[in-house]
C-alpha cells in the first residue's frame, strides 16, 4: 500500500516542484524588499496560501484511495481557507496574521514530519524532510511565543522560512521523481 503511495508521489513530483518555486519567489520578494513586503504582506501570504493550498488539494485528490491522501487535501483546504480569509479581511492586523501564519506552519510541520516517517523506507535521506518539518514547527512556535515581534520581523521570518521550504520542496520533488524512475527501471528489467 505504501509502495502505491510512492508510485503516485513520483508521478506527481511536479506538484512539490511548483510549491518549492512559489516559496522561493516569495522568499526573494520578502528578503529583497522587506519594507514594501510588510505593506502588502497580507496579500502576498494570502496568494501563497491559496496557490500552495490548491496544489496540495490537487496532489491529495490525485492520490485518493492510497494511504492518508485526505490529510494532504485537508491541509490544502485549510491553506486555501486561510488565504481567502486574509484576502477578505486585509485589515485584520499583524497580530492576527502572525497567529494565522504560526498555525499554518505548525500544521505543515506535522504533515511534513509524518510524511517523512511514513515514506522513510522508500526515499533516501528522509532526514532532510524531517528537518524541514522541525524547522517549520520551530518557526511556528517562535511566532506564537512572540506574536508582537513586529511586522518587519515577520517578513524576515517568512522570507527565511520560504527559502528553506522552497529548497527542501524542490529537492524532495527531484528525489521522489528519481524514485519513480528507478522503480520503473527495476520493474522493466525484472
Amino acid at each position: 500500500m505504501l509502495a502505491d503511495t510512492v508510485k503516485q508521489l513520483s508521478s506527481k513530483w511536479w506538484t512539490f516542484l511548483v510549491r518549492g518555486i512559489v516559496a522561493l519567489v516569495l522568499a526573494a520578494f520578502a528578503l529583497g524588499s522587506p519594507g514594501p513586503t510588510a505593506s502588502v504582506l497580507v496579500f502576498v501570504v494570502a496568494a501563497y496560501f491559496i496557490v500552495a493550498g490548491v496544489t496540495a488539494i490537487a496532489a491529495g485528490f490525485s492520490f485518493s484511495g492510497v494511504g492518508h491522501w485526505w490529510a494532504l487535501v485537508f491541509m490544502g483546504l485549510v491553506q486555501c481557507g486561510l488565504g481567502f480569509l486574509m484576502l477578505g479581511e486585509p485589515g485584520v492586523g499583524p497580530l492576527a496574521l502572525a497567529y494565522l501564519f504560526a498555525t499554518w506552519m505548525i500544521m505543515s510541520g506535522v504533515v511534513e514530519i509524518s510524511s517523512a516517517i511514513a515514506l522513510r523506507s522508500f526515499i533516501s535521506n528522509e532526514v532532510s524532510w524531517i528537518l524541514l518539518g522541525i524547522i517549520t514547527l520551530g518557526f511556528g512556535a517562535y511566532v506564537i511565543a512572540w506574536p508582537d515581534l513586529g511586522l518587519l520581523a515577520l517578513v524576515y521570518t517568512l522570507g527565511f522560512y520560504a527559502a528553506l521550504s522552497g529548497l527542501s520542496l524542490i529537492a524532495f520533488a527531484f528525489r521522489i521523481r528519481n524514485v519513480g524512475a528507478a522503480a520503473v527501471g527495476r520493474h522493466a528489467s525484472a
